[in-house]
C-alpha cells in the first residue's frame, strides 16, 4: 500500500477523532432495580440504582436507566447548526452509593431500543434467575455494550465506562447507541449482573446526595465529504493488506 495513502487515512482518522468537541451531562429522568418479585417500589427505588447476582436470592437485580437526550441535542444543534452533528462518545457515569450487602463482581451494560416499558410499578419487568441474561425476555432487542468489574471503594466514587467513541465503535450495539442518540429524544440502557456474586449500588436519579445515572456525551462537527472519503478508502486498502499477509 503506498505510504502517502496510508498516511491520509491515518489523518482523516485524527480529523474526526480530533474535530472541537462540546459536551453534555445527562442524567437519568427514570431508573429501576428490578428483582423477581417485580420493580422495586418506595423511595429507595429511585435514590438507588442496583445490579445484584443470583446469590442474594429475592433481592438480585438488573438495574435500567432511562435518559432524554433532547436538551443536549439542542444544546449540540445550537453549537454546530441543526443536525450538523455527529456523536463523538458516549461515558456512563454511576456514582457509589455503597450498603452492608454491596460486592464486587461483573456487571454487563445493553443498549435497547425499548423506551416505553414502565420502570414504575405496575410494570411487567422481573428479574429472572434462570435467564441469561437476566432480564430475558423483557427487552428481547438488548444488544451487548460492554462489561466491567465493580470494585467496592466508598460511597460518592465516580465510575466512567466508555460505550462508544470514534473514529471507530467497535461493536454494532455501540453504532446503534449513537444512531439512537442522533434520532431519538429517549435512550434506555440495561445493566445486569455478570458474576453471581456481584452487588453493585449505585445512586439513583432521586438520590439527595449524589447524581443518578449520567451520560456523558461528546458530538463533534460533521467532518467535510473529502475526510470520510479519505479515511474510507485508506481502511478498505488497510483490510486488503492484511487479508493479503494473512494469505501469504
Amino acid at each position: 500500500m503506498p505510504r502517502s495513502i496510508l498516511a491520509a487515512a491515518v489523518l482523516a482518522a485524527l480529523t474526526v477523532a480530533s474535530a472541537p468537541t462540546f459536551a453534555a451531562q445527562v442524567e437519568a429522568f427514570q431508573n429501576a432495580t428490578v428483582q423477581p418479585g417485580g420493580v422495586r417500589t418506595g423511595g429507595s427505588g429511585i435514590n438507588f440504582f442496583n445490579i445484584e447476582g443470583t446469590d442474594f436470592g429475592n433481592f438480585a437485580s438488573y438495574g435500567v436507566a432511562r435518559f432524554d437526550v433532547s436538551a443536549a441535542k439542542a444544546e449540540f444543534d445550537a453549537a454546530y447548526g441543526a443536525g450538523q452533528w455527529l456523536v463523538a462518545s458516549v461515558t456512563l457515569r454511576l456514582t457509589q452509593a455503597n450498603a452492608a450487602f454491596t460486592a464486587d463482581g461483573g456487571v454487563n451494560v445493553y443498549f435497547t431500543g425499548d423506551d416505553s416499558v414502565a420502570l414504575t410499578a405496575p410494570s411487567p419487568l422481573r428479574y429472572d434467575a434462570t435467564k441469561s441474561p437476566s432480564f430475558a425476555p423483557n427487552f428481547s432487542d438488548a444488544a451487548f455494550l460492554m462489561s466491567y468489574q465493580f470494585r467496592e471503594v466508598s460511597s460518592g466514587t465516580v465510575e466512567d465506562y466508555s460505550l462508544y467513541a470514534l473514529p471507530i465503535a467497535g461493536i454494532p450495539a455501540a453504532n446503534a447507541l449513537a444512531d439512537d442518540i442522533r434520532n431519538d429524544n429517549i435512550v434506555t440502557l440495561v445493566l445486569a449482573d455478570g458474576t453471581a456474586g456481584v452487588a453493585a449500588t449505585y445512586a439513583g436519579f432521586n438520590n439527595n446526595t449524589y447524581a443518578g445515572p449520567t451520560l456523558v456525551i461528546l458530538a463533534a462537527p460533521i467532518p467535510e465529504p473529502e475526510t470520510y472519503a479519505l479515511l474510507g478508502a485508506g481502511l478498505l486498502l488497510v483490510g486488503g493488506a492484511r487479508a493479503l499477509r494473512r494469505r501469504g
